[in-house]
């Protein structure tokens, strides 16, 4: 009985994987949610409309995370080329650790890149909103009119899936 239990978890978990929700569904209106600047300012994620936006929710204390950070550094002129915003916040309270400030994590692991990055910290309910399962990583690109595009956990392990549907703006 307990090997046919264990058998029907294990091929719930390896069929299912796939078709598992991240936060906000491709094709749904991403929603509005607020992060802080490093100076202290709010910013709301509707003021980036009419622009493409790759949100990435990290946890700076996360080796992956950081990984993913020097990937987008290294599509950097891509994103520009593109008129692709990115926006790397880290999640409320880091996920309940401690990590390095956002600012002094995108500098180390994104370089001279970083600064074409803009860099915040996601409020409670955005985390909440774009995060649900309290993931490591998430990311999201955000069309012009506010549709979510594309979305994705592990950016260093799945970023090639994001990088051809940029690579196919405009």
């Amino acid at each position: 009985m307990v090997l046919l239990i264990a058998t029907v978890v294990i091929l719930y978990l390896t069929f299912n994987h796939g078709s598992r929700r991240i936060g906000v569904n491709v094709g749904d209106t991403a929603p509005n949610a607020e992060f802080t600047l490093p100076n202290g300012s709010m910013v709301s994620l509707a003021s980036f409309r009419g622009h493409y936006v790759l949100l990435y929710l990290v946890s700076t204390w996360c080796p992956d995370c950081a990984y993913g950070v020097a990937v987008l550094a290294h599509y950097v002129n891509l994103f520009e080329s593109k008129g692709v915003y990115v926006i790397v916040l880290e999640q409320y309270d880091d996920l309940g650790y401690s990590g390095p400030p956002i600012t002094s994590f995108l500098s180390y692991y994104g370089g001279n890149a970083s600064r074409y990055f803009i860099a915040g910290v996601a409020s409670l309910g955005m985390t909440k909103t774009y995060n649900p399962s309290l993931q490591l990583e998430v990311y999201y690109l955000i069309s012009p009119n506010g549709r979510i595009l594309y979305s994705g956990a592990n950016l260093a392990y799945t970023y090639p899936g994001l990088i051809s549907v940029i690579k196919g703006i405009g």
